[in-house]
């Protein structure tokens, strides 16, 4: 019987050589699949987060227990809290009943409020700036944008830029856009990842509408930074964390809700 095996022991290289070989072929592979791994896994945060304003799927879940003012027109939604259809897909969050207090969802500090008007009346806008550090995360972007519209003036012209906001402080009330009571109350609320908060620049238009813009800053999914606490399960569900006065938030990671919860 011909032994294979044996006739081919001269050219079988020796248990050194074919480590050797080993490591290198390892090595090898590591060089070729960490940037792919790397590559993908950039590529599933930024779907998660909604970058270029595309769908997340993430969809809020309310505390049992807890009768919460809820969102009413979601992230990237072409539809409005009217049900009508929108001209553009939404650019942050829509939520809460007329009156409804509007908390900040972290720490930071004021960087402008303004009066604007959207079309539909003036109104007035409130950007926060929050950094990482304020909102006890390490990893993710230097700095955060929260942008609110569709507030009162009255409301927010005390809050001056540098003003130190505390998570969980009232910034207003809900009410309706442009405070024009043919449409139905909402706040509307954008989250921003910033790289440079320094790059901002205001544009001022002659109908009165007045926003910023920033080179280095990105729309994100809000409930993206409401689920960094706790994390999002695999369905998509973001289980929403409340503010409350005396709960102790020196560890908390990312946002609180903005709108008020109350027991049931």
């Amino acid at each position: 019987m011909l032994n294979i095996g044996k006739a081919n022991d001269q050219f079988r290289p020796s248990t050194p050589e074919r480590l050797s070989i080993c490591k290198a072929t390892l090595f090898l592979l590591a060089l070729v699949i960490t940037p792919i791994m790397a590559a993908t896994a950039d590529t599933e945060e930024a779907t998660i987060k909604g970058i270029g304003l595309k769908p997340t799927g993430l969809k809020p879940a309310y505390p049992g227990g807890f009768v919460c003012s809820q969102l009413t027109s979601l992230y990237a939604s072409w539809i409005d809290v009217d049900g009508t259809r929108r001209s553009e897909a939404h650019s942050g969050v829509d939520g809460g009943k007329l009156g409804d207090t509007i908390h900040a969802p972290g720490p930071g500090r004021v960087v402008a409020a303004w009066k604007t008007n959207f079309g539909w009346g003036q109104e007035a806008s409130l950007l926060i700036l929050h950094s990482r550090e304020d909102l006890n995360m390490s990893g993710g972007a230097p700095y955060y944008y929260s942008e609110f519209d569709h507030l009162r003036w009255n409301e927010v012209k005390r809050l001056q830029e540098g003003d130190r906001i505390e998570r969980g402080q009232v910034i207003g009330r809900v009410t309706t856009p442009g405070s024009n009571r043919i449409y139905l109350p909402e706040v509307h609320w954008e989250i921003y990842e910033v790289d440079d908060p320094d790059e901002i620049e205001w544009v001022e238009k002659s109908n009165g509408l007045k926003y910023f813009l920033n080179k280095t800053a990105e729309l994100i999914d809000p409930l993206y930074m409401l689920g960094r606490h706790r994390g999002i399960h695999a369905d998509k569900r973001v289980e929403i964390a409340p503010f409350f006065d005396d709960a102790d938030y020196s560890g908390f990671k990312g946002f609180t809700y903005i709108l008020p919860c109350r027991p049931r």
